[in-house]
């Protein structure tokens, strides 16, 4: 095995997580740092950079400032090869961003960069709940929505890097703008952050407890009884599951993982998605194929492995 050191880097719209790990897949250093605010590339380059340095003060490991890869992933359309990230909605980045070569300029490394949810399917193939499939999709249900295809053995990017885009196809319901510039994608109304806005256009916010409507208090009110409250639930359960059926129907796999904020713990929810893909799906991609529909078992880590497994040479 491999005895460098790999640095993986997963930034998210509030935090970026960074683990340094040797060869055999143990973690020597973990940090947890704030996105910043505004979060513009330069800031969380330096954000990056600063955590490595520490790193390397700290003694965690001798050559701990220069590793033998950095890999990032982080949610967005992007370029692995070239490590451009066309645009990034959760971190408000609207125009191209050469975050690779920002990173080889401040580190003396091979610097790897990757779609969040592709790094995730490869995480949960390599370390977590589709290991042994060679068909395997992840599914992340948390403030967007979005999914990594691992096929035939392979990542499958697509043509430019963009394939697995779930969260964008269409149509589920009428009339809500999405980020992508679309309108009425499936996370427009399925999502976790389209769950609170369809609790708020029902419920004035000013007569909560907090004064903020969010996905966990829709699921709390459902949870004691709020009737309304559970049928946005069964909606946005029932377009997550169509969405679903639709990808087993064209892509036969034999394992699809569903992790993300909004899925994690609650099995009744989980149960409701995996009911639909199964009414709705072509019986023999799910009847002929022994598909296993399961929650990630990496979460919410899943895309620093995944990252782990391409910048150290266990994936493609």
């Amino acid at each position: 095995m491999n005895s460098g050191l790999y640095w993986a880097v997963d930034i998210g719209g509030t935090k970026i997580l960074m683990l340094l790990i040797d060869g055999n897949g143990d973690i020597l250093f973990r940090r947890k740092s704030e996105t910043p605010r505004p979060s513009d590339p330069e800031a969380v380059v330096a954000t990056i950079i600063k955590t490595i340095n520490e790193a390397s003060a700290e003694n965690v490991a001798a050559d701990a400032g220069s590793p033998a890869g950095l890999g990032v992933c982080t949610a967005g359309f992007l370029d692995c090869h070239s490590g451009l990230v066309y645009q990034s909605p959760n971190l408000e980045w609207h125009e191209p961003v050469p975050l690779a070569r920002m990173l080889k300029e401040k580190i003396d490394c091979p610097v790897l960069i990757e779609n969040d949810t592709n790094a995730a399917v490869l995480g949960e193939v390599h370390f977590g709940a589709a290991r042994g499939h060679t068909n395997a999709i992840y599914i992340t249900l948390s403030t967007g929505i979005g999914s990594g295809l691992y096929l035939n053995g392979r990542l499958y990017r697509g043509t430019d890097g963009f394939a697995g885009e779930i969260g964008h196809t269409k149509a589920f319901g009428k009339g809500r703008p999405c980020k992508c510039g679309g309108s009425d994608c499936l996370e427009t109304w399925a999502s976790g952050s389209a769950l609170a806005r369809s609790a708020r256009e029902l419920w004035d916010e000013t007569e909560i407890d907090n004064g903020h409507i969010t996905t966990a208090w829709v699921f709390e009110e459902a949870d004691r009884g709020n009737t309304v409250a559970q049928s946005i639930i069964d909606h946005a359960a029932a377009n997550i599951g169509l969405g679903l059926s639709n990808l087993v129907t064209l892509l036969n796999p034999s394992c699809l993982v569903i992790g993300g904020g909004v899925a994690a713990n609650r099995t009744d929810f989980m149960t409701k998605i995996a009911r639909i893909i199964r009414e709705r799906a072509i019986k023999p991609a799910t009847e002929i194929t022994s598909l296993k529909i399961t929650a990630a078992a990496l979460e919410p880590e899943a895309g620093i492995w995944g990252i782990y497994s391409l910048i150290s040479g266990r994936a493609e």
